[in-house]
């Protein structure tokens, strides 16, 4: 299984995420088309905490709405699948996913917004919340990943390497 490493410039945030978990994640935005998709990112840190390591991703809650170029993540049993993952896995929330169908993975002035939101508000535990955007569609591919420091500009990672 091939792990990819997506990091900053300055080398301060890491992310690592399966090949095998992006490619679950393509068959839910292909299914969703043409609509927008999104979920919740699941993971930990390891010990010295610079490195997130995504390990799974959570499809949309059913109470999710979306369009083409809009959507809101629902929270249906979601923070029961929360808990029971930090009680069996001890994995925990660390940001979200979202789809953009057939555009581009840059960040539109409502995902920058949220993730703000997200990084402030004191009930999701994360001041640094992950957002992973997908874009295009099986023609081709493209994904970003954005860190939102609380308090700070979001910062964009880039794949290096391959572990």
């Amino acid at each position: 299984m091939d792990k990819l490493i997506f990091k900053d410039e300055k080398k301060m945030f890491e992310i690592s995420v399966s090949q095998d978990l992006i490619n679950q994640l393509y068959k839910i935005c292909e299914s969703s088309l043409p609509n927008e998709s999104g979920g919740i990112l699941i993971g930990n840190y390891t010990k010295d905490c610079n490195l997130a390591v995504i390990c799974q991703a959570l499809p949309q809650p059913p109470d999710s709405r979306s369009g083409t170029t809009w959507f809101f993540r629902g929270i249906e049993d979601v923070k029961n699948k929360l808990d029971l993952l930090w009680e069996e896995k001890r994995q925990f929330y660390i940001g979200e996913w979202h789809y953009h169908p057939n555009n581009s993975s840059e960040l539109s002035h409502q995902d920058i917004k949220q993730m703000i939101s997200i990084s402030n508000e004191e009930s999701y535990k994360c001041p640094e919340p992950i957002l992973m955007i997908i874009g295009g569609n099986s023609f081709f591919w493209e994904n970003s990943f954005y860190i939102f420091p609380k308090g700070k500009e979001y910062i964009r990672l880039k794949n290096e390497v391959k572990m």
